[in-house]
């Protein structure tokens, strides 16, 4: 009997456990988040900046319309499994103070890039090539499971001749 209660209080204490767990990580990872555009401009997407975007949560929003300009890099022109196109640009000078020190140790000092679905058929959305040139404009965040800074969602991707 004494046995049968242990394993009840166990299998309670468990389920409590799994349920904190699967809380945080729908809170910190999984979950949405709405942040609204403060800046103005033909450049800066209205509305949720962050609208389309998978898994929302794991998000720190550092500007909500931010402008990089660089050269393509690890582009393979294939889309990641949330159906974004992924890549990294070796920004400018100028644009060296959007990257920390998870661009530098994880991605070679290159800002990450990523254009969602929705943005994809946009004609203001080019898809680069690895060596294009180009200027981005997105959301400025820092993709806390990676620790690394990304402009995602790109909104406008331009290439520079």
């Amino acid at each position: 009997m004494l046995g049968l209660k242990r394993k009840y209080v166990i299998m309670i204490i468990f389920a409590i456990v799994v349920s904190i767990v699967g809380v945080y990580g729908y809170f910190n990872y999984f979950g949405p988040q709405t942040v609204m555009q403060t800046k103005s401009g033909p450049d800066c997407r209205q509305g949720n900046v962050l609208a389309g975007t998978g898994r929302q949560a794991r998000f720190l929003v550092l500007s909500t319309c931010e402008k990089a300009v660089g050269v393509v890099h690890d582009m393979t022109g294939q889309r990641q499994d949330d159906g974004d196109y992924q890549f990294n640009i070796d920004v400018d000078e100028p644009y060296k103070r959007l990257l920390n020190d998870g661009n530098m140790k994880q991605v070679n000092g290159m800002l990450v890039v990523e254009i969602i679905p929705k943005d994809q058929n946009n004609p203001n959305v080019a898809i680069p090539k690895n060596g294009d040139r180009i200027e981005v404009y997105g959301a400025w965040v820092t993709d806390k499971p990676h620790g690394w800074n990304e402009i995602h969602p790109a909104w406008n991707v331009t290439i520079i001749k």
